[in-house]
């Protein structure tokens, strides 16, 4: 009995063993049924899983993979999707006139001489990695009418236009991990639309912009990218982009423009980023009000560092360091109102602050200015250089706030040369710049 019940559970493992093996195997060959090869151009009109079997090369066809359907994932094996530069020629294109797309992924592919890589009209949810778009006439990554998309690990380069555009209330969008380089026009655009992020990505050598925002491009964020080597500026915000947020970005080197540029944008808040290297640092310029710019460090512009002109009004500049600039830290040009406390004006090479166009009504207090020149007029307008006399620590660590400190590199600063006799880190006399530009509460000089 004993080895017939031995014999019987050998049996039963033995059963059991086949069966998993079966059901594995079973799996395997339903999992690669499910999987469609695509051998050349094709129109995908029914959900499920297709895999490039080999490279497109040389496709005369208006569009290579079109994809028309909901719940497609196309894994491009990292192969090529190739065209032939056609006006109007899409690599991959995911548009169908009858309906919004959703959960579409495009992954591993890489797209090239085409009009557009990649195409994307009325889609929303999907995600799109490892796609390179590459040397197509006009655009690497076209997206329109798209919201609540996933774009990571793009690699964009040498496009006629733009590495990836967003348009059209194209909304809610995220780019990250990315690379923009070397294209005809920016390296990321956003025409009129909102949310998106923009983040952890490169944007280099572009012959216009690194990031565009224009015409209506609100309530974006762009953070943590590097930005380099760009012909204009290195993030411009154009008529009427509001509510952005741009933040912990490295700036370097835009020599034909600024580090970031707004022009008519309000209410954007531009803060802990790194510019250095470029024409302007942070250039707002013409109705940009109500912007708060807070804890950048701009450094070694070949002109100025940061610029207010042309009704730039009610913009809050605090907690900068403006230092090493071939002209000048801080240059208000007939603009209005602003707040401009506690920043560090250092080392400029020919001014501090310059004062000019009939800017009026500023609030400049706080500041820590050590320069050759501290300030130059080329206006008689007020300006108030001081705040009343308070218990609040400054910007040179007394235990009073009043005015600012005006130092320069040979020792003869007025908050350097003259007496605080009472020790409250207030300097004993006014500090008179100009006419209606008089710092009543000078602080006593502390090295920084």
């Amino acid at each position: 009995m004993s080895i017939q019940r031995r014999c019987n559970s050998i049996l039963n493992v033995w059963i059991v063993a086949c069966a998993i093996v079966l059901c594995g195997f079973l799996l395997a060959t339903t999992a690669t049924a499910a999987s469609t090869p695509i051998y050349g151009p094709t129109v995908i009109t029914q959900p499920g899983t297709y895999y490039l079997a080999n490279s497109i090369v040389n496709s005369t066809e208006p569009v290579a993979i079109l994809i028309q359907c909901s719940n497609v994932v196309l894994d491009g094996k990292a192969k090529t999707i190739d065209g032939t530069d056609q006006a109007g020629s899409v690599g991959i294109k995911i548009y169908n006139a009858a309906m919004t797309l959703v959960n579409v992924v495009v992954k591993n592919v890489i797209c090239m001489d085409w009009e557009s890589g990649v195409v994307l009209s009325d889609v929303k949810n999907s995600v799109f990695e490892k796609i390179t778009a590459k040397s197509n006439t006009y655009y690497g990554v076209l997206v329109g009418g798209s919201s609540g998309n996933t774009f990571d690990k793009l690699t964009l380069a040498d496009n006629g236009y733009d590495g990836i555009l967003l348009y059209g209330s194209s909304n809610l969008n995220t780019i990250s991990n990315s690379l923009s380089q070397n294209n005809g026009w920016s390296g990321v655009r956003v025409k009129a639309s909102n949310g998106n992020i923009i983040q952890k990505s490169k944007f280099l050598n572009n012959l216009n912009h690194g990031i565009y925002l224009h015409d209506g491009a609100n309530y974006n964020t762009i953070t943590q990218n590097t930005i380099t080597g760009n012909l204009i500026d290195g993030i411009k915000l154009y008529q009427d982009c509001n509510f952005n947020t741009i933040t912990k970005n490295t700036i370097t080197k835009q020599f034909n423009g600024a580090g970031l540029y707004s022009f008519k944008s309000d209410y954007n808040t531009i803060s802990a980023n790194t510019i250095q290297d470029c024409h302007n640092g942070i250039y707002i310029h013409t109705e940009s009000d109500n912007n708060a710019i807070s804890g950048n460090t701009i450094q070694n512009c070949t002109i100025d560092g940061i610029v207010l002109r042309n009704d730039a009004n009610y913009n809050v500049i605090s907690g900068n360091t403006v230092k090493k600039n071939l002209a000048t830290g801080l240059a208000l040009d007939g603009s209005d109102k602003n707040i401009i406390y506690s920043n560090i004006i250092r080392e400029n090479q020919v001014q501090g602050a310059w004062i000019a166009g009939s800017s009026q009504n500023n609030v400049i207090f706080n500041n820590y200015f050590y320069n050759t020149n501290n300030t130059k007029f080329v206006t008689t307008s007020a300006n108030t250089w001081n705040l009343t006399y308070g218990n609040v620590k400054s910007i040179t660590g007394g235990k009073y706030s009043g005015g600012n400190s005006w130092g320069q590199p040979n020792g003869q600063g007025f908050s350097q040369v003259t007496p605080d006799s009472d020790g409250d880190g207030i300097c004993d006399s006014p500090y008179s710049m100009a006419t209606n530009n008089i710092d009543k509460l000078p602080l006593k000089y502390k090295k920084k």
